[in-house]
């Protein structure tokens, strides 16, 4: 019997599509970072004027852009929306790691990417629905 030289170990093929799967959850963590900036309207935000001459100096020189985003979140909101995530990314440590004891890590790893992934494409129905849809969703991610 004659084996072949081309074999790739299991491993190995494990950690191509970890790397890949990381680079997925990662993603998902940040793009909503990315697009609050488009989605909130900038001008219904209530900035309080700040003293720092630098932000004076750049007011003056109007080289603020606003934003006509379809949300009317405050800078709070957004906080609470950009935290989200990060509250369910710390309540489901506990219970990733039991589920991972009995069922097995690659296997977790794939479902929770796979939900993420949903999760992640829900985004945008769920921030037309309500902000609590949003904070929602973003928990479960």
């Amino acid at each position: 019997m004659t084996k072949c030289c081309c074999q790739v170990q299991q491993r190995y093929v494990f950690i191509i599509f970890a790397h890949f799967g990381f680079f997925l959850i990662y993603a998902s963590r940040m793009n909503l970072s990315v697009v609050l900036v488009a989605m909130v309207n900038s001008t219904y935000a209530h900035v309080k004027p700040s003293n720092d001459p630098e932000c004076r100096r750049i007011a003056g020189n109007n080289t603020i852009i606003h934003n006509n985003g379809k949300f009317n979140w405050d800078q709070s909101q957004q906080g609470v929306i950009l935290s989200s995530f990060f509250y369910g990314y710390i309540l489901t440590q506990i219970f990733g790691g039991w589920v991972s004891l009995r069922y097995g890590g690659r296997k977790v790893f794939g479902w929770s990417l796979m939900a993420t992934s949903i999760l992640t494409l829900l985004t945008p129905v769920a921030s037309r629905i309500s902000y609590f849809c949003l904070v929602t969703v973003r928990v479960l991610e």
